[in-house]
């Protein structure tokens, strides 16, 4: 391999130990069944938000080397300390790869044992003679196809009995890449559009928002963009799918009862311009903090902690109810490319049962008429499609006008949404 000493950005020692301890922290507190923060801590910032996105969409064929090479069984705890190695070696810039080794070795070997420490020594020394990035993808040539797509097995073999090989692909190819950023300029905005966006063509299923990127050729800075309340929010197109489907009208009651961090009831907000009140629930107090930043400058919001399955609201009080209930995230996994790796058939069934009883409960707040929109950022049809008529199943005063579901692609996230509307 390549060795990296004559870079002018070599890091130094120091922050290699510290951007270390800083990915073990963090995988050990998600441990495959809790996804990694959406954003690094301050102390740790970009360096340390780099790694955890590497590892995560290079898991599967950092895990295929390790064991093809190893001389023995991986422990979890050095198995952590290796990801973050091959990230460095393989594709990041800066660190020679000595300094990847020593590190490494002597994290180890302060934490755990000496033996582990010879252990991981002997194993990076002979994967550092293997070569550089070239050779780690011709080492992958008789790998599963799950591991070239960089997916855990589990999830690949569900996708298989659902989408063909070549959509997976497809979709898996994308996610290797990091999502573009998308700002969508508030309907109260006042102050002149920066020269550096580019706008948008419209997206069907949500005509006349304007959304925007950052031009070609162009640099921005974002802090700066979003230091004004009330201008831009950053928003996937594939978010503006189920406000649109609600069709908020000024001056109705609307709830919006898995709320954080707020913009799709910024966008419901927006719709009721000024008239009528939104209420926002969400069980996380620490969550409800970003929608009330989100959402400043706003009278007629009740923001409030409040479980979906046990409202806080009176029954057929409500004209208009959004549920963006929790799911799989499986839509999302090009921004959130961890959340494959907390992904199981049983985690999956959970989440069904969570959503369904959501459903259940939240019905009984809307009045005669009333309109509800169900939705997800998840691409599995057992929480989409499925969910909404096993729903209609039970509750025939309800009727779906709409459903749309949108996949994954180079404009948008995938999302589900679906329009029901209870009779009487």
């Amino acid at each position: 391999m390549q060795n990296k000493s004559g870079s002018g950005r070599i890091r130094e020692k120091s922050t290699a130990l510290e951007a270390l301890s800083g990915v073990i922290l963090a995988l050990s507190g998600s441990n495959d069944e809790h996804a990694l923060p959406k954003q690094a801590s301050s102390g740790q910032g970009p360096l340390l938000q780099n790694l955890l996105f590497t590892i995560s969409r290079h898991r599967a064929s950092f895990d295929f080397l390790l064991d093809k090479y190893s001389q023995g069984k991986i422990r979890p705890r050095l198995r952590r300390v290796l990801w973050w190695a091959l990230a460095e070696l393989y594709f990041l810039d800066g660190l020679p790869d000595a300094a990847v080794v020593d590190t490494a070795t002597g994290y180890v070997k302060k934490r755990y044992s000496n033996v582990e420490a010879g252990f991981v020594n002997a194993l990076l020394r002979r994967l550092t003679a293997l070569g550089g990035k070239e050779n780690l993808l011709a080492e992958l040539a008789d790998a599963p196809a799950y591991v070239r797509l960089e997916l855990p097995e589990e999830l690949y073999l569900h996708w298989r009995k659902i989408w063909p090989e070549e959509t997976i692909a497809r979709w898996a190819e994308l996610w290797q890449r990091p999502a573009e950023i998308i700002l969508r300029r508030c309907c109260k905005a006042n102050r002149q559009l920066p020269a550096v966006l580019e706008k948008l063509p419209e997206f069907s299923w949500a005509p006349g928002q304007a959304l925007y990127r950052i031009a070609e050729g162009q640099t921005a800075n974002l802090t700066e963009l979003l230091s004004e309340p009330g201008e831009f929010y950053i928003q996937d197109p594939s978010t503006l799918l189920a406000p649109a489907l609600l069709s908020v009208n000024p001056g109705e009651r609307v709830a919006d009862l898995c709320c954080a961090p707020g913009g799709k009831s910024l966008l419901l907000l927006e719709a009721l311009e000024d008239q009528g009140i939104l209420y926002c629930r969400d069980r996380s107090e620490t969550r409800l903090e970003r929608v009330r930043e989100n959402l400043a400058g706003y009278t007629n919001v009740d923001i409030a902690a409040a479980d979906a399955l046990q409202a806080d609201l009176p029954e057929a009080s409500l004209q208009a109810l959004l549920l963006d209930v929790p799911c799989s995230n499986t839509g999302v996994i090009r921004r959130r490319p961890d959340v494959r790796w907390t992904w199981s058939n049983s985690k999956l069934q959970e989440l069904v049962t969570l959503q369904s009883a959501i459903l259940d409960s939240s019905r009984k707040l809307l009045c005669p008429g009333g309109r509800l929109v169900y939705s997800t950022c998840s691409i599995e049809p057992e929480e989409n499609s499925a969910q909404t008529a096993r729903f209609l199943q039970r509750y025939p005063d309800f009727r779906l006008l709409k459903e749309q579901q949108l996949l994954p692609d180079e404009r948008h996230d995938g999302a589900y949404a679906a329009l029901l509307v209870k009779q009487g």
